[in-house]
This record gives structure tokens, sequence and C-alpha cells, in this order.
């Protein structure tokens, strides 16, 4: 686990530590998805929030800008911590490790699919099914579409990978063969 990580999950841990406490969870987890995306969606924020040459002050006052009457209390507080501590180039993986550790509070388990073409609504219920029976967790399932996988599904859980598709099996024949 890297530094980041590690100040990253602390932040994470607090945060929610904090939120648990009578706080609105439900805008807590928007709001970090809210930051989260924001950061992930403009190259300027992050680049802004990652420069050493950007003085405290001025990454404070982008952040108040943007996020201060967006966010609750709670989360223009982090905001102060992060910006206090010199810790602004971690604010991504904080957000990260805080929707983690909603995700953990409220027994959730994230997957992701990837399919050639968009799953029938039955086939997505029967592989959600599989997944919360073998973690015993609620399951939030992320779909995807590459038609280059020909057939079959790429399911990913946590940090399991099972790769059934076409694509790779047409790959593994061709290995075989050479």
């Amino acid at each position: 686990m890297s530094a980041e990580s590690r100040v990253a999950s602390r932040y994470a841990k607090a945060f929610v530590s904090v939120a648990l406490d009578g706080q609105d969870q439900a805008k807590l987890y928007d709001d970090a998805n809210f930051v989260l995306n924001t950061i992930a969606d403009s190259k300027d924020l992050a680049l802004a929030l990652n420069s050493p040459i950007i003085k405290a002050e001025k990454k404070a006052a982008i952040l108040k800008e943007i996020f201060s009457a967006k966010v609750s209390d709670l989360t223009n507080k982090l905001f102060d911590l992060v910006i206090d501590k010199n810790r602004t180039n971690a604010l991504k993986e904080i957000m990260e490790s805080i929707l983690s550790e909603f995700d953990v509070v409220k027994n959730i388990q994230r997957a992701t699919v990837v399919t050639s073409s968009p799953l029938a609504a039955e086939t997505k219920a029967v592989l959600v099914e599989k997944v919360a029976k073998s973690t015993g967790k609620t399951v939030e399932l992320e779909e995807k579409v590459d038609p280059t996988l020909i057939g079959g599904y790429i399911l990913t859980v946590g940090d399991k990978q099972l790769d059934c598709s076409v694509k790779t099996q047409l790959q593994q024949l061709k290995v075989a063969f050479q």
C-alpha cells in the first residue's frame, strides 16, 4: 500500500466514523461521489490540487468556489483539514476511500461485468444473485459493453476477475497451437 493510499484510508475512516455519528450518510456519500467525479472530469482541477507550486490558500479558494455551496459542512471541514495538512494531492484517493468505507458499512459489494452486448434482465439478475451468494453482500453491478469480446463476459469483483470471453478463449487457443 502506497503512502497516499494509507493517508487516504486514514482520512476516509475518520470521515465515515464521524458520518456514522448522526450525520446524513446518504448526503455525505453523494458528496464524495460528486467531488470524485468533478476531479475526474476536470484535468485542470486535478492538476491544481496536485501542484506543489500553487499555494494552499489558492487551493482552498478553488475548492470553496467549486464545492462549498454544493456539499455538506462535514465535507467542507474535510477540505479544510486536507488543505491544512497539505494533502490535496491525495483528495481524489480520499474520496475513493470514503466511498469504499461506506460500502463496507452498508455491506455493499461492487462488481463490474463487461459483455459484448447488453445483458438481458434475467441474466443480470442471475449474475447479481451468484455474486451476492459468494460474497454474502448486497451487490451493485456496473455493466459495460465491449463488442471486441465477441461473446461471453468478464466479471470483476473486488480484486478478482473471471474472464469467460470468447476473445480470451480464442487467444488461448492461438497460443496453444503455436
